[in-house]
């Protein structure tokens, strides 16, 4: 892979170190905040909205600036907007520095999935997707347990400084290693307007749909994991970072199956299997939650199921996006939107069956929006077309 590839991977790093280390902190914020735990929840929604925002319509709105200065800007931005949230006072000041750093987010990604599949061999673009996606994924599997772990020894706030200071390191390497292309003074020629037009296209918009729906899912539990384990499962402290850890170690292998099962059988097929053993895993959830081998079991295969759902998903929306002149950029922002989409709706969906019905009914409910989306994948399949030159 081209070396900028890992440094798009490093700042990928950062954006999900931020996006998902109040996840695991969500009882600790909750206490130094003085807040409930669904209003933190509620800084996962707005991170997540700010990045549906940003992935699409920043995307088309810069379409005709370098795609370099795009990604420093958008890295610069996020820094400080971690920042914010490390000097946050009360969960409103939170909220707004935590959508700010969505807005980034949404935009890096989306212009680093799709540089990445233009840099790399037709053959190679669902592994290229998964390169850039690894950093959340490592995130994941490291950063978000030791920064639980930190956050719920020491300080949450250490842990942010921490983001900070990754975001930073990233935006160090893209100055030094991006360099201009030749495809990307291609894209400069498009207008924003036409970019927008894409935005709305029917195709599109189904296909990201089906992301959407998987995410929501996924998100409806995910993102109260923390307290489930604790006040369901009754593990420790010690023992829910554990288990985060196995998560994240599983998501990471599972993003990189999930690039190669794209690439080998097509991206109907694979999206088609990670749909159905999302459903599987959540109903096994909700009958096994007061198991701490059965939840041990299935968080791993959440984690490695989540996120082989990645570049599955991604590639699906860029190889339709291919079809239509001009739309790769602003599909894989609309795509990146839908798992943010997904991420705000699971944690609004989580937070009002927590206030309702309970906590421990989150994973059953996270199967409905995942029916929805693999019905709606059965009926709009991609003809089993697999990645041409272009995508």
């Amino acid at each position: 892979m081209p070396l900028v590839i890992y440094s798009f991977s490093l700042c990928a790093f950062a954006l999900g170190l931020t996006e998902f280390l109040v996840i695991g902190l969500v009882s600790a914020i909750s206490k130094d905040l003085h807040s409930s735990i669904e209003a933190v929840g509620m800084t996962i929604t707005a991170y997540a909205i700010g990045a549906t925002i940003g992935a699409p319509v920043l995307t088309a709105l810069t379409s005709k600036w370098s795609r370099k200065i795009v990604m420093i800007v958008t890295m610069l931005v996020f820094s400080l907007g971690s920042l914010a949230a490390t000097l946050s006072v009360n969960i409103d000041m939170m909220l707004i520095s935590r959508f700010i750093a969505g807005l980034s987010h949404g935009l890096f990604l989306a212009i680093a999935a799709s540089v990445a599949t233009q840099i790399v061999p037709p053959e190679k673009r669902g592994a290229a997707v998964a390169y850039v996606f690894a950093g959340l994924t490592l995130a994941l599997a490291f950063g978000v347990p030791i920064g639980t772990f930190l956050g719920s020894v020491i300080s949450w706030r250490l842990s942010f400084v921490t983001v900070a200071v990754c975001g930073l390191i990233g935006l160090t390497g893209l100055i030094i290693l991006m360099p201009k292309s030749h495809s990307e003074e291609k894209e400069e020629h498009l207008s924003a307007f036409n970019s927008l037009k894409h935005i709305v296209n029917p195709s599109l918009m189904i296909a990201a749909l089906v992301t959407v729906m998987g995410y929501t899912g996924a998100f409806t539990l995910y993102t109260y994991i923390s307290p489930l384990l604790l006040d369901i499962t009754h593990v420790s402290v010690k023992t829910a970072s554990s288990m985060m850890l196995i998560y994240g170690v599983c998501a990471a292998v599972g993003n990189i199956i999930g690039g190669k099962l794209s690439d080998r059988f097509g991206v109907d097929k694979s999206v088609l299997w990670i749909l159905i053993l999302l459903i599987v895993t959540l109903v096994f959830i909700a009958i096994y939650d007061t198991s701490v081998i059965g939840m041990c079991i299935a968080v791993g295969a959440m984690g490695a199921i989540s996120y082989a759902a990645v570049p599955a998903m991604q590639a699906r929306v860029i190889l339709i996006a291919q079809k239509v002149p001009g739309a790769v950029p602003v599909a894989s922002g609309l795509n990146i939107a839908g798992f943010n989409s997904g991420i705000a709706l699971g944690s609004l969906l989580g937070g009002a069956t927590i206030t309702t019905i309970g906590i421990n009914h989150v994973a059953m409910i996270g199967v409905i929006p995942a029916v929805i989306g693999l019905c709606i994948l059965l009926l709009s399949p991609v003809k089993k077309l697999k990645p041409t030159p272009g995508y």
